[in-house]
């Protein structure tokens, strides 16, 4: 057991590392890039430590002062990053005010999950609930009427759909159940995370191939296929509420102390608050801890009558052993973790063996691997005219 889960966190440290960056991933994976002149192999420092053996004793006091000032670099990199921590935990333990303000779920949306659900699920049922979310509603339209899926009448005339009824009749309840929770997590990623702008994308990818991982595992482990879904589609809205507190506090919390400083004329400390940068094994470790709890409490508080989802969630916060969680529990981490290693795999960060253990450890059901070996992993696959 130990060697499964030494396996389960090696590749779970890959994948957190490559959010930041494929360099940054590469360097978890222990890969070397080709063309990359290793440190210790480069003329630069054999020069310096030849400088270092002649010069050694009139450079120690500029040595013994560039030291003082990153270590007092780094005291003020330390207090700006605590108070940003600090009051994301203020925010986290809001509920209310993480779910509709910082991610920006709408009130009403629970209530559309909930009626795609049933069986007797139907375009005029479920669509006084997606006319009442605007920026819904407009998606659904725009997209009915793209050039992707734009058709044609008998005369050639491209058909528009200039109602939401129109436009949710052509995509089909079966449709709907993929597009609206995809539609509804991308609005929620965030849009800005430099110094790291490769985050959003690659939070996405993960997402989107874990909800279609998810959907195809619970079609062969007989559990609810959408309930499946938007599990998958939802167990990372922690990562995307941290990420959105996390550059905006930082940036927040830097202006307000070099402002602070600024008035009382503390030179030395306003200098030292220019060069502060964002500390990404801050960020990583608030996402490694605190993600997957944040989204269980997101999907409690949505409080859905029919998409019982939010325990399968909480057993991934938990880490319950595999064995030990619920239908949906079980399909929720099979799928995170194929996702994970799809992933991994298009980045070339996981080897034959790596991949083979991890999903082992991960017990994925028997077949499911080679019904998702041909699954398009990063976009949905729409089935028409089956309705």
């Amino acid at each position: 057991m130990t060697g499964q889960q030494d396996i389960r966190t090696d590749i779970d440290n890959r994948y957190y590392h490559l959010l930041m960056g494929l360099q940054t991933g590469q360097a978890a994976a222990g890969i070397e890039v080709e063309g990359k002149v290793k440190a210790e192999q480069s003329e630069q420092l054999n020069a310096r430590r030849k400088l270092l053996d002649v010069e050694r004793i009139a450079m120690r006091d500029k040595e013994l002062n560039q030291r003082s000032k990153q270590h007092y670099l780094e005291n003020i990199s330390t207090i700006v990053h605590e108070e940003v921590c600090d009051r994301m935990q203020k925010k986290i333990d809001n509920i209310d005010e993480l779910s509709s303000k910082i991610i920006g779920i709408d009130d009403g949306l629970a209530a559309v999950y909930d009626g795609l659900s049933v069986k007797a699920a139907s375009i005029a049922k479920i669509e006084p609930g997606i006319a009442a979310i605007p920026w819904l509603a407009k998606e659904l339209m725009d997209l009915a009427n793209s050039p992707k899926y734009r058709k044609t009448d008998r005369l050639g005339k491209v058909v528009r759909y200039e109602t939401l009824r129109m436009a949710l009749s052509f995509f089909g309840i079966e449709n709907l159940k993929l597009l609206i929770p995809m539609l509804s997590v991308q609005r929620w990623i965030p849009k800005i995370t430099d110094p790291y702008p490769a985050f959003k994308q690659k939070l996405w990818e993960q997402i989107i191939a874990t909800g279609i991982s998810c959907r195809k595992i619970a079609e062969l482990s007989k559990v609810d296929p959408f309930h499946g879904y938007v599990a998958g589609m939802h167990h990372e809205m922690g990562k995307i509420a941290i990420s959105k507190m996390f550059f905006k506090f930082f940036d927040k919390v830097l202006q307000e102390a070099m402002m602070e400083a600024h008035k009382e004329q503390k030179r030395e400390e306003h200098l030292a608050l220019q060069q502060v940068k964002i500390d990404p094994d801050v960020w990583l470790a608030m996402m490694w801890n605190q993600s997957y709890q944040i989204s269980a409490n997101v999907m409690k508080h949505m409080n859905m009558k029919r998409v019982m989802v939010a325990g399968a969630l909480q057993e991934l916060a938990d880490k319950t052993a595999i064995v030990d969680r619920s239908p949906l529990g079980r399909v929720l981490e099979q799928g995170r973790c194929y996702a994970r290693f799809r992933m991994l795999r298009s980045y070339k960060l996981i080897n034959m063996e790596d991949a083979k253990q991890y999903l082992i450890a991960c017990r994925m059901p028997k077949g499911a691997v080679a019904a998702l070996k041909t699954v398009d992993m990063r976009q949905l696959s729409l089935a028409f005219g089956e309705e």
